[in-house]
């Protein structure tokens, strides 16, 4: 039994996808693009300020005094988890596998990271510097495109400017985001405290952190997808995209830049 729209009927097995939904629910989230937890890396110079099994929100150390090295030093780290693994990947199949999520299958898949970076220079009381959001989330999307699953995402915002050396206060946010058709998404996994919304044209998850006196923040978190709601129901995702939202404070003032990168529309 498959996925029926109108006379078209989705070739992927009810079991498959019935396991991926209710393994997302009872297990939770766990894993990330390269089957490391996205929550378990730290570049020195940073600091751990709330973490959970399943993500973290870091900050800036007092002691770090180099604002642009350890930014690059961050960078650098999400670039080398972003490159594929040395194993060879197993040899497509005609039937198995799993409904297309993977090589296995022998059907083609839309899984690609999302990478942005934006960065603004502003005059703000006091003086004046760049403001950037940078950020990476690995979006697995199967080859009939009925749900998508953003894995491995890491994020940071920066207050790059030397006078004040600190914001007031960093409003961090990562939004994921799918248009839709069809019957609205269950969005599973999102993150404690993250603004849900769903209906029949999107659905998006919006996590926001906030850290005082500092002029860095930084997120890292496991998993989020956005499931079809039964077999019954059609579903079918696009333009999907992750975004980074950076809200600095000084004094009675606010500045913000956003980075964004999409799969495809």
């Amino acid at each position: 039994m498959g996925i029926t729209v109108g006379r078209y009927r989705r070739t992927t097995a009810l079991a498959v996808t019935a396991a991926l939904t209710l393994g997302g629910l009872a297990v939770g989230i766990t894993q990330g693009a390269t089957g490391s937890t996205a929550a378990d890396r730290t570049v020195p110079g940073t600091v751990v300020v709330e973490e959970n099994a399943h993500g973290r929100v870091l900050t800036a150390d007092p002691s770090a005094r180099s604002k642009r090295k350890l930014v690059a030093a961050v960078h650098e780290l999400r670039e080398a988890r972003q490159q594929p693994a040395d194993e060879p990947a197993p040899a497509p199949t005609a039937t198995g596998g799993d409904g297309g999520h993977g090589d296995q299958s022998g059907f083609p898949v839309r899984d690609q990271w999302l990478n942005s970076s934006k960065s603004r220079k502003v005059a703000v009381p006091g003086g004046e510097g760049t403001l950037a959001a940078a950020g990476a989330s690995y979006v697995k999307v199967p080859f009939m495109e009925y749900y998508a699953q953003f894995t491995d995402t890491s994020s940071d915002v920066s207050w790059l400017g030397n006078r004040p050396f600190n914001a007031d206060s960093i409003e961090h946010t990562d939004t994921w985001d799918v248009g839709s058709v069809g019957a609205p998404f269950w969005v599973v996994g999102a993150p404690q405290g993250a603004t849900v919304k769903s209906t029949g044209s999107t659905a998006e998850a919006s996590w926001t952190t906030t850290v005082q006196d500092n002029w860095y923040s930084e997120h890292a978190y496991d998993q989020v997808a956005f499931y079809p709601p039964s077999q019954d129901d059609y579903s079918n995702v696009f333009r999907i995209s992750h975004s980074v939202t950076g809200t600095f404070q000084f004094g009675s003032s606010f500045y913000t830049v956003t980075s964004r990168d999409r799969a495809y529309s």
